[in-house]
């Protein structure tokens, strides 16, 4: 067959290097213009945030290189509010190249006519789950979120534990703006000028990462107060603050008139007892919670997967003495054993989000070690692995090459449900307090918070509940999309 150029079917230069143009052309128009969008949201959010995204690799190569010759004061450097603008600029700008590779790679497929002839398992299972609109519908919406967590500095309006004048700006309702002042800048605050007078060989690299660690990590709430209301009065303003009346002199505003002065700070979520922005909060929260649940999940399915593996295929004795140990564990109430996991583990120099992410993972292995090896035991007795022993092929090469691609099926569906489970559970563990503790926000400890205020400011645990909601039914959507798209016995009746 005659090989066709990559320009024959992608049709111009838009075509190769912008995706979701070639399936808009080939009439594939929601998948395109969604691919488009997603695509073009990077730039977009780059140019918005154009200098916390320059600073961003700023600081993470100085920091590189300040570490490797001066690692005695790495405190400085690895700080993890700053590592989350590293993040956020790899992932700003590796995001629309993966995606440009993608679609390149595709349409170089094309051109040599493999691609539309390629019908394997997971090609298939793809096709079918496109045609799942409300699944697909799920899994844009968790692509978003997981977006969203990790270009939180992007999205978030404010720092998720920045506040002040707590009396003005707590219990605030969704939609509500608070007036504020803008005040001249203060002097350097003394935390930078002790980081610049540490002694190290390189004092102005030094001094440059610290400007810009502290221009990314800046709350924007330094040269501000917020009023509830105020006039002007001579050489002052008088602003009502709580039950006072406060007197600033025009002269440490920024300016004489209100216009110059004057702001104001929108809260769409509302903000909660301490005046912290609501909005903000939830979206920070979603980078623990989603990642959270998505670590624990790949721990526990990389476990009882192992475990499955191992007593489904050799039987006997190692079957006996693993599905035993899992019974043993099963017997145990889950949310007892995570609480004794925890307990005996709180004395421990480990952070709380990292020992979370263990117990939950460390116990929740145990049903889908279960269903691998009743799939193993269904497998281990077909031709091809009969086959790969009378060639004298190993027990390794027969688990990961023959028996693991045949089971992944049931594996993937499982994990996809598991992780809405495991998200849930996470949020109960901080309802509880003893999960993520503050102030890193999550959703389970924003619940947490706003429990005791449910009669006057329902919206601090309502929203970030609706945010639970929509994530775990979004997840069993997309899980019951692919039971569905893998199962050939549902692919035929459509047939």
């Amino acid at each position: 067959m005659t090989e066709r150029s990559p320009e024959q079917i992608e049709g111009g230069w838009m075509h190769r290097h912008i995706p979701g143009v070639h399936f808009i052309a080939h009439g594939h128009r929601v998948f395109g213009w969604l691919l488009l969008g997603y695509f073009l949201m990077f730039p977009v959010l780059i140019l918005l945030n154009l200098t916390a995204f320059i600073q961003g690799f700023q600081s993470m190569g100085l920091s590189a290189f300040l570490v490797t010759v001066d690692y005695h004061h790495h405190t400085l450097f690895l700080r993890g509010d700053v590592m989350e603008h590293w993040l956020a600029s790899v992932f700003a700008l590796g995001m629309p190249v993966f995606l440009w590779w993608l679609n390149r790679r595709r349409l170089e497929r094309m051109s040599q006519g493999t691609y539309e002839h390629e019908l394997s398992q997971w090609a298939l299972a793809w096709r079918e789950f496109k045609r799942n609109r409300v699944a697909a519908t799920g899994l844009v919406v968790i692509i978003l979120l997981y977006t969203m967590a990790f270009l939180c500095p992007y999205f978030a309006p404010f720092h998720p534990n920045a506040f002040s004048d707590g009396t003005v700006t707590k219990f605030r309702p969704p939609l509500s703006s608070v007036p504020i002042l803008y005040q001249q800048p203060t002097e350097t605050a003394s935390e930078r000028l002790a980081s610049l007078r540490m002694q190290s060989d390189y004092p102005s690299l030094v001094r440059d990462l610290v400007l810009i660690n502290q221009d990314l990590t800046d709350e924007g709430f330094m040269n501000t107060r917020a009023v509830e209301a105020y006039r002007v009065e001579g050489s002052n303003v008088l602003a009502t603050v709580g039950d006072s009346l406060v007197a600033f002199p025009i002269a440490d505003l920024v300016g004489s008139t209100p216009e110059e002065f004057e702001g104001s700070r929108f809260h769409l979520f509302g903000t909660d007892s301490y005046g912290r922005d609501i909005l903000s909060r939830i979206i920070y929260g979603s980078r623990v919670s989603l990642s959270l649940g998505f670590i624990a999940v790949l721990l526990s399915v990389s476990l009882g997967t192992l475990i499955g593996l191992l007593a489904g295929y050799f039987g006997r004795f190692t079957d006996s003495v693993l599905m035993r140990f899992v019974d043993v564990l099963l017997a145990f109430p889950a949310l007892f054993l995570i609480l004794i996991i925890i307990s005996a583990f709180e004395t421990v120099a480990v952070p709380r989000v990292l020992l979370i992410v263990l117990v939950l993972g460390l116990t929740s292995w145990m049903g889908i070690s279960r269903l691998v090896r009743g799939e193993v035991l269904s497998v281990k007795e077909r031709e091809f692995v009969l086959a790969a022993r009378t060639l004298g092929l190993g027990h390794t090469r027969i688990l990961s090459r023959h028996i693991l691609p045949n089971i992944l099926t049931p594996i993937i569906v499982n994990a996809t449900l598991r992780i809405g489970g495991i998200i849930l559970v996470e949020a109960a563990l901080s309802y509880l307090n003893i999960g993520v503790q503050q102030p890193t926000p999550s959703w389970g400890n924003i619940i947490f918070e706003g429990k005791d205020f449910l009669s006057h400011a329902w919206w601090i645990s309502t929203l970030p509940g609706f945010a639970i909601v929509l994530v775990v039914v979004c997840f069993n959507l997309v899980g019951d999309g692919l039971r569905d798209a893998f199962d050939p016995m549902l692919n035929n009746e459509r047939a």
